[in-house]
C-alpha cells in the first residue's frame, strides 16, 4: 500500500504533472525552509570560528595561516564559473529550448567544475596545508567548514545528475525537483564566496 502510494506522487508529479499550484507551492516552500536550515548550521560553523578568532591569538602559534592566493582562489572561480552554465541551462529549461544537446552541455559542465572542485578541495588538504584536523581549534572548524562544504558539493552534484534523468515532459511542464537542485547549488556557491572572503582572505 506505501509503494502505491509512492508511485501515484511520484506518477502524479513526473509524469501526468497535475500537481495544482497549492502542492507545487508547498513544495517549493518546504525546499526553502531546508535551505534556512542548512544555513543556519553553516551559521554556527562560522558563528565558532569567529568566537575562537577573537579571544585567542589566531591563528595559533605553529600553525600558518592559508594563503586565499592560490587553490582557494582557483575553487572560488570554478564555482563561479559553475553558477554561470547552470543559470544557462536553467533558463534553456524556463524558455522551453527543446535543444536537449545544447541543454544538457550547460549541465555536465556544472557537474564537471563541481567534481574538479572537489579534486582541488582535496589536493589543497593533501599538499598545500601546515596543519591537520587533530591541530587545535583552528583545524577542527577549518576543516568542518570546508569539509561540510564539499559534501554539500557533492550532494549537489547528485541532486544534478538525479533531476537530470527526468523526461523531458517533465522537465519542461513540471521542474520543481531541478529548480530545487539548481537552488541547492547556488546556496552552495554563495556559502564558499562567504567562506573564502571570511575565512581565507580574513
Amino acid at each position: 500500500m506505501i509503494y502505491w502510494q509512492y508511485y501515484t506522487v511520484e506518477h502524479e508529479s513526473y509524469v501526468e504533472c497535475r500537481n495544482t499550484f497549492k502542492v507545487k507551492r508547498r513544495m517549493r516552500n518546504a525546499f526553502i525552509i531546508f535551505l534556512i536550515m542548512e544555513f543556519i548550521v553553516f551559521r554556527s560553523l562560522f558563528w565558532a570560528y569567529f568566537h575562537f578568532s577573537l579571544t585567542e591569538i589566531w591563528p595559533p602559534i605553529g600553525i600558518t595561516k592559508v594563503d586565499f592566493i592560490g587553490l582557494p582562489l582557483i575553487n572560488t572561480c570554478l564555482l563561479l564559473r559553475s553558477a554561470i552554465s547552470l543559470t544557462i541551462y536553467h533558463n534553456y529549461i524556463i524558455v522551453k529550448n527543446h535543444n536537449e544537446y545544447s541543454r544538457l552541455i550547460f549541465l555536465e559542465v556544472t557537474r564537471l567544475i563541481g567534481l574538479i572542485f572537489i579534486f582541488v578541495q582535496f589536493a589543497e588538504y593533501k599538499n598545500h596545508l601546515s596543519f591537520r584536523f587533530r591541530d587545535g581549534i583552528y583545524g577542527s572548524v577549518f576543516y568542518s567548514l570546508t569539509g561540510f562544504h564539499g559534501m554539500h558539493v557533492a550532494i549537489g552534484i547528485t541532486m544534478l545528475l538525479a533531476t537530470s534523468t527526468l523526461n523531458k515532459y517533465a522537465i519542461y511542464n513540471n521542474h520543481i525537483g531541478i529548480t530545487a537542485s539548481i537552488w541547492y547549488w547556488h546556496f552552495v556557491d554563495v556559502i564558499w564566496v562567504l567562506l573564502f572572503i571570511l575565512v581565507y582572505i580574513y
